[in-house]
């Protein structure tokens, strides 16, 4: 079989890496920070100027804006990216080596600019290389020219482990399997734009794209204006009409749902980014299920039907009954629906194999074949090492070559024989030798610079654009702007966007005015169906809400309790004139805050001193009940339902975590520092409180969130007076007080009855007050009513197992009385109310998972229809699962 030498226009020789020059310039002095002195790189091309070293026009707003701020400006500037970031919680997922960690984003604080003319010419070559990706796809997924003319070999088919029988003929929609693509380009030494990548399946990029020009848009509010930066809303606006107008069932306002992989998942924050921002359903494999080849959304109300899925997860995991058996992500039955017509799927399932690296010497043939055009952008150099000719190539220049996987653009770096050990390149060899259909080689790309501002100086970076492209039915429309990853190492600007490379807001500057009123409002004239519901929500969402809830109330009890503790622990008193401390300590290890020692008599003077121990234990990872712990989870339940809730709230959570975490590793902290942080996470807590109660709507998700700080309540509650309250000291005035501040009811009990501290007030206010939203009889009356407002079978007539619960819990509240719950039996406890505690504390996790089994877990993992798949490939060399775009 003859097969296409490697293309000689594609070749982009390599040369020695030039590196910049100290800047002599003094830092803060104008003239050192002009972009017009900056040192660049030798043999290379400067985004920023000209080869005579003038400043390009389209860059002179920027240079303006640069001499106007200064040092001490644009470091100013660099603060307020950091802080709007980590209010906003972007955040990507990294491969440490040692697993992923998640880390703030990114973002430079000097946008980059290219003009509009230039970017047209590299538009216009995104515009033809789509529509041959597209005619590719056509062709492997139908009649197969390609390879049957020999234009492709058969082994990228064949020996593809990203291919399945399965993609073949599967229905398009709009007459496209590919509707949003990015490309990676760069701008070689010639001037030219390059491609080194493309991504076919699920493009990442897109939201940290937006996020970058939102916050750049709020850092220089005047500067994009002023220099005629293209919009990027008219791009999106144009996707969410394109996925509307796929839907098979136009009524209008179709449900369009973007399909995520979930929690962990690079994806994580983008998906929930875009899901907010465009306004789709956020979903996961588990939220969908296929009924008479429709595809619907599980909610608490019923089935509610999905006309459009944009989905993130990788092709062979979307069916678990016809591809990957071993798959969550996806659904059964999906491919059911995308053959009866009944669902449209962007990018199409099967799109993957379009982005192959592989696949990339033989565009140009390919494009020729099938369209009859010479393919306008070339690509990077790349070798298919299943061809003998290349093979050999790729053997003999190894240290000139980056060595990848033929069939998967994965997270695995890359291979850079130059830098590996002469035992290493030997068993790479032996790799490539022994399957070599799997490899290719790539040259070495040489990218241009841009200025970045690092140390307080501008240096020159190399930088690669990730860009984006809508394939519509009557049209392709190339988005004005890029995901700009820059690095001072070149090599890093081969990996993922999202492994971590700094980024840069990439400005299209048009020497005309720009268009500033387009924007995502919708002017579209169809009649909205108006409605009060809520009950569209997924159990999914439901059980993430309702465990926000029950952190939330824990992390306030408690921080209420140890702030309690500490204050008398800095009062004037001594700490044994001080009878109620015992019981605190009592309540404190009763929640896991401190040692059990603590509390037994003999034991506790052998222990550390609660003055450091308390302050510690605040600022404690490593006990699984401690308050950071708490914090962290709420913080885990709420980034899970980010689409959910609004931006006020989660930058709560993430001030809250902030706060609590961040704790210098080499100072002990005191009590001061302890109370300090304290206040702060308590005053947070009650912003989310507050926001709760003023601004969720009276829908399933706001009583799922209470129901679930109503149960934490009463669980806490009753463990904080069985230790404290149903065995009397001979001065209860001090214990009152505290339990009384602890839950947040001392004030209500003074404007009551002033200055008269008694058990008996005390034990009414916080057990058997209706009126108290601290009391335990509050929560009960609220649960019940929370629980006779969620959906319930129509054809039940009894009470269900949560309901039965809630009332039985409930009853011996109303009944209680305050004197026989206050009296003290002959043996020194108060048995009544002992008694009505542990009824309380025994019931509350059982009512948690009666409410849990009737609305929260609707289906087990699903099972497969197909058995094991056969390993009849060497694993070691399969591509990851779902790697980054």
């Amino acid at each position: 079989m003859l097969l296409p030498t490697p293309i000689e226009s594609q070749v982009n020789v390599p040369t020695p890496t030039a590196t910049a020059q100290p800047n002599d310039l003094p830092s803060g002095s104008p003239l050192g920070l002009s972009l017009a002195n900056y040192n660049s790189m030798a043999e290379r091309v400067d985004e920023c100027r000209l080869p005579d070293g003038t400043v390009r026009p389209c860059w002179k707003s920027i240079s303006h804006q640069v001499m106007a701020l200064g040092t001490a400006g644009l470091n100013d500037r660099e603060s307020q990216i950091e802080q709007l970031i980590r209010e906003n919680g972007s955040t990507f997922q990294v491969d440490t080596g040692e697993g992923t960690q998640t880390r703030p984003w990114q973002l430079a604080t000097v946008p980059m600019a290219i003009a509009d003319q230039d970017w047209n010419r590299l538009a216009t070559g995104l515009t033809q290389r789509t529509r041959v990706l597209e005619a590719i796809l056509a062709d492997l997924l139908g009649p197969q020219r390609l390879v049957r003319e020999r234009v492709l070999p058969p082994e990228l088919l064949w020996d593809n482990p990203r291919f399945m029988r399965v993609y073949h003929n599967l229905p398009v929609s709009a007459g496209h399997r590919l509707h949003l693509v990015g490309f990676d380009v760069a701008r070689a030494m010639d001037g030219g734009w390059w491609v080194t990548g493309d991504r076919t399946r699920a493009p990442s990029g897109l939201g940290y794209l937006l996020e970058n020009r939102i916050v750049h848009g709020r850092v220089f509010p005047h500067l994009s204006r002023a220099a005629n930066v293209r919009r990027l809303a008219s791009f999106f606006g144009s996707m969410r009409r394109h996925f509307r107008s796929l839907a098979p069932r136009q009524d209008g306002n179709p449900r369009v749902a973007l399909l995520t992989p979930g929690q962990g998942s690079y994806r994580d924050f983008e998906d929930a980014y875009l899901a907010r921002y465009l306004g789709y359903t956020l979903v996961q494999g588990r939220d969908l299920a296929v009924r008479g080849e429709r595809l619907h959304l599980k909610t608490l109300g019923g089935l509610l039907p999905i006309e459009v899925l944009w989905r993130h997860v990788s092709d062979r995991k979307c069916d678990p009954l016809e591809m990957d058996p071993h798959s969550t992500e996806g659904v059964t039955g999906l491919l059911r629906c995308k053959r009866g017509g009944r669902l449209a799927v962007v990018n199409s399932i099967g799109s993957v194999i379009a982005e192959m690296p592989a696949l990339i010497p033989f565009l140009p043939a390919a494009a020729k074949l099938l369209l009859g055009e010479t393919l306008q952008l070339p690509s990077v150099a790349t070798y298919w090492c299943g061809a003998e000719k290349e093979r050999r190539y790729v053997l003999e220049n190894l240290d000139d070559l980056v060595i990848r996987d033929a069939f998967a653009v994965s997270d695995t770096r890359p291979v850079m024989p130059i830098r590996s050990s002469a035992e290493e390149k030997e068993a790479l060899v032996r790799r490539i030798k022994a399957h070599p259909n799997r490899f290719v080689g790539q040259h070495r790309f040489s990218h241009s610079v841009t200025p970045v501002w690092h140390g307080e100086r501008f240096e020159p970076w190399h930088v690669s654009l990730r860009t984006f492209v809508l394939q519509t039915k009557t049209n392709i429309e190339v988005l004005p702007g890029a995901l700009a990853r820059v690095s001072p190492k070149e090599d890093l600007l081969s990996n993922s966007p999202t492994q971590g490379q700094l980024t840069q807001d990439c400005w299209i500057v048009s020497d005309k005015p720009v268009d500033h009123e387009t924007t995502l409002l919708s002017h579209d004239e169809s009649t909205i169906v108006l409605r009060r519901s809520g009950a569209e929500l997924p159990s999914r969402v439901a059980e993430h809400l309702f465990w926000l809830g029950r952190y939330v109330e824990r992390c306030e009890s408690i921080a209420r309790l140890l702030r309690t503790s500490l204050a008398r622990l800095v009062g004037e008193d001594e700490l044994s004139d001080l009878p109620e401390m015992s019981r605190l300590v009592a309540a404190l290890a009763a929640v896991g805050q401190l040692e059990p020692d603590y509390v037994i008599e003999g034991l506790d003077g052998a222990m550390p001193q609660l003055d450091s121990v308390l302050p510690s234990s605040v600022f404690d990872s490593a006990n699984p009940r401690a308050l950071q712990i708490s914090v962290a989870s709420a913080l885990h339940n709420a980034t899970a339902v980010r689409d959910r809730i609004s931006l006020d709230a989660y930058r709560i959570f993430q001030s809250m975590h902030s706060d609590i975490f961040a704790v210098q590793r080499s100072v002990t902290p005191n009590v001061s520092h302890a109370m300090e942080r304290l206040n702060r996470l308590i005053t947070h807590l009650m912003a989310f409180s507050g926001l709760t109660a003023e601004s969720l709507t009276r829908t399933h998700g706001w009583r799922f969130v209470l129901l679930g700080r109503r149960l934490e309540r009463a669980d806490q509650t009753a463990e904080l007076l069985l230790a404290t309250m149903t065995r009397p000291i001979a001065d209860e005035v001090g214990l009152c007080e505290s339990i009384l501040d602890a839950t947040d009811s001392l004030m209500t009990y003074r404007s009551r009855y002033l200055s008269l501290v008694r058990p008996a007030p005390a034990i009414d206010l916080i057990v058997t007050d209706e009126t108290n939203p601290r009391s335990l009889r509050f929560q009960l009356n609220d649960i019940q009513q929370l629980l006779s407002d969620l959906p319930t079978d129509p054809g039940r007539v009894a009470l269900g197992a949560d309901e039965r619960l809630a009332r039985e819990i409930q009853h011996p509240l109303l009944i209680a009385d305050v004197a026989t719950l206050t009296e003290v039996s002959p043996v020194g406890t108060r048995v009544e109310l002992e008694r009505l505690l542990e009824l309380v504390q025994s019931k509350i996790p059982q009512l948690a998972n009666a409410i849990a089994g009737r609305y929260l877990i609707h289906t087990a993992p699903e099972q497969t229809l197909t058995g094991d798949r056969e390993q009849t490939l060497d694993e070691s060399l399969m591509p990851p699962e779902t790697p980054p775009e």
